[in-house]
């Protein structure tokens, strides 16, 4: 933990030792999901549909959604969820090896029963985060031949195509490259919103990346609805087309060697991010440059924001990643002008 952990400017807190090293920062490296893009309205209702419909095509019946957009907060809280498709696919496991536990697949009944998805989502962390942690949390309460009948029912590419069909809507061939959508209309990332002007970025006059877990089809969506297209170097957009993912620090390193910065600052919202900037720190030699995390506050996690990074010891967090480009204009301004 850091007790030297304060608020520094309006929305941003940082350690005296973060203060200083922002005064050298000349590059920042954005997640798009919660940093760039506001996507409150978008991907957890995605999850949440996306699951719903999967179970009520393998058999689930009843009228109690199975999760809700508050309820994936506390995956994004668990780590190694940083795919929303992840997410889906989780909860339906979550719901298949209750069904099995309880000999039902009523959801009106299931949702009530315990645990809860936040309990099955905490006992995830503690196993490490992600569908790995999350199937040996459930471990304990699937016997080990029953795992059969989950597993033959645990379709996870038929529920990662309902996601990017909720998500995308009529536009999934050009963005998922899917054929026959089902899913007719707008998807519901028409009700994303861009939260991180590009004059400000202009104005600030840094070096630019993105590290983010969607596809390049999915990225080159949320810039335009941020009219930041052309903004990024190609080479220094790492996306799931280029088949890293987070935490892999592969990514940061990419973006480094095109960059060549002084000191960079990863701005992201979850577990997954801060994982891979440590990682980053870890492996990388002395030439090459150091990096900064920053967590951003009002991202994925909503309120445990905070208290996630403070545990692991973040020594940078900004409410807004427009906060974080702020404080390092003045940072940088006020060394110039002395």
């Amino acid at each position: 933990m850091n007790q030297d952990l304060r608020q520094v400017a309006n929305g941003v807190f940082a350690t005296s030792r973060a203060v200083m090293q922002l005064e050298v920062a000349d590059a920042i490296v954005f997640d798009v999901d919660g940093v760039i893009i506001d996507v409150h309205q978008s991907y957890p209702h995605v999850i949440c549909q996306a699951a719903e419909s999967y179970l009520k095509e393998i058999g689930f019946s009843g009228n109690t959604v199975p999760a809700t957009p508050e309820e994936t907060t506390f995956f994004k809280a668990a780590g190694g969820f940083n795919s929303d498709w992840s997410l889906a696919q989780g909860i339906v496991l979550c719901y298949l090896a209750k069904a099995v536990a309880i000999g039902s697949r009523n959801l009106d009944g299931l949702s009530d029963s315990y645990p809860d998805l936040e309990t099955m989502a905490r006992a995830a962390g503690e196993y490490g985060g992600g569908l790995d942690g999350l199937r040996q949390a459930l471990g304990n309460m699937v016997e080990l031949h029953d795992w059969q009948i989950v597993d033959r029912e645990w379709d996870r590419h038929r529920i990662t195509r309902l996601c990017q069909e909720y998500y995308a809507g009529s536009e999934a061939p050009a963005v998922f490259g899917i054929s026959d959508p089902v899913v007719r209309g707008p998807g519901l990332m028409a009700r994303e919103k861009p939260i991180l002007p590009r004059a400000v970025l202009e104005a600030a006059g840094l070096g630019y990346g993105l590290y983010t877990g969607r596809n390049y089809g999915e990225t080159t969506k949320a810039l335009e609805l941020a009219g930041m297209q052309g903004f990024f170097l190609r080479q220094a957009m790492i996306t799931e087309t280029e088949g890293l993912k987070k935490p892999n620090p592969e990514g940061l390193f990419r973006i480094a060697s095109v960059l060549q910065p002084r000191l960079m600052v990863f701005c992201g919202d979850n577990l997954d991010d801060w994982q891979t900037a440590s990682r980053y720190e870890a492996e990388r030699s002395l030439s090459e440059p150091p990096c900064l995390f920053c967590g951003v506050l009002d991202g994925s996690p909503g309120a445990l924001s905070y208290g996630l990074f403070y545990d692991r010891g973040a020594t940078l967090m900004a409410k807004r990643a427009e906060d974080l480009v702020r404080f390092v204009m003045e940072r940088r301004t006020l060394v110039n002008v002395s």
